[in-house]
């Protein structure tokens, strides 16, 4: 879709999101109560198919634009898989199937696929608890498995959102079809869509976080004007900033290269980043709120806990860091400068 049509569709999923995902519903989720109405609104509004076909049934939205709504999600701290099923879906259409009504999530792991039948285990499966379908990419055939056909183990998130454990027992695959995605291009996709709500959240903290400073007051005056606050809130400002700004540039390179590859580099490196600054980015929030950030009542930990969490889901700091060192050691000493300096962004 043109810019000015994606701009049109962030403002009213702003809306919608600050209207009907409010604190109530996220705390609600933390206590295993399903947002049914939510979710149904959500594909009422047609979200999760922003970026299939429209002969499929959905927006003809692009991967751009999709990864531009999960930011103004995750900014929200939307306690439900849209991300997940925008994704799935996506895949989905792409291979040529028909995507599906109801919440669907993301199996990305070491499984076999035989015969039409998968086997194996993936831990850590975000909203498996609550998911109707299973997608999973093995080499380069993707398969739809429905819930009915899995075992899962329900293991909440820190966030209390319904993560879980998915044993797949020779399960039979309602859908398989080659897939424009490999099984690591997946994974990719899915590192990008993580530091594209790590963005919005990081983005929310900031934002709560400055506005708490400029109306606590103590000594008569903000606290915003403390000159350690302005100091820690410089600094919380820089690590989301970094945030968004790499987490953008790897939405836009993955966008130009579409399904099958392109930005490799930019993904890794938004993803190790937005990992690693996550724990900083919670821990000077709270910090400079004081006692009020660790509160229960108060939406901080929304944002924070989840920060914690997407910065393990689809690859750590670890993981993606280990990923582009592997990658400029194969290639030799000489590479490292030169694919930074070559690159049309560079200063």
């Amino acid at each position: 879709m043109d810019r000015e049509t994606r701009d049109m569709l962030l403002e009213t999923a702003d809306r919608f999101f600050t209207e009907r995902s409010g604190r109530a519903i996220v705390n609600d989720v933390e206590k295993g109560v399903w947002p049914a109405d939510l979710w149904k609104e959500i594909e009422e509004m047609g979200l999760p198919l922003i970026a299939v076909p429209e002969d499929k049934g959905g927006a003809g939205g692009t991967l751009a634009d999709m990864l531009a709504l999960l930011r103004t999600a995750g900014s929200h701290a939307v306690p439900v898989p849209l991300a997940e099923t925008a994704l799935a879906n996506l895949l989905i259409a792409a291979a040529g199937g028909e995507p599906k009504a109801g919440p669907v999530t993301l199996a990305l792991g070491n499984l076999t696929l035989s015969g039409g039948r998968l086997s194996g285990t993936v831990e850590r499966v975000p909203f498996a608890s609550v998911a109707e379908r299973f997608v999973i990419v093995v080499g380069n055939t993707l398969a739809v498995v429905a819930a009915a056909n899995v075992k899962v183990e329900g293991k909440p998130s820190h966030a209390g959102e319904p993560y879980g454990t998915v044993t797949f027992e020779n399960a039979t695959a309602e859908f398989t079809a080659p897939s424009p995605a490999s099984a690591d291009r997946a994974f990719e996709l899915a590192a990008v869509m993580r530091a594209m709500q790590m963005a919005g959240a990081a983005d929310k903290v900031l934002a709560t976080a400055t506005e708490y400073c400029k109306q606590r007051v103590q000594f008569g005056r903000p606290i915003s004007t403390f000159q350690a606050i302005q100091h820690m809130l410089a600094e919380l400002a820089s690590y989301v900033a970094a945030t968004i700004a790499s987490a953008e540039a790897a939405a836009r390179d993955a966008d130009e290269g579409g399904l099958s590859d392109g930005g490799r580099f930019s993904i890794a490196a938004a993803k190790c980043q937005a990992s690693d600054f996550a724990q900083r980015i919670a821990a000077i929030s709270h910090q400079s709120m004081g006692a009020m950030g660790f509160t229960h009542e108060h939406i901080l930990h929304h944002y924070t806990r989840r920060l914690w969490v997407w910065r393990r889901d689809f690859g750590s700091e670890t993981y993606w860091g280990a990923k582009i060192g592997a990658a400029y050691a194969k290639a030799g000493p000489d590479v490292l400068w030169a694919s930074l300096t070559a690159s049309k962004y560079a200063a």
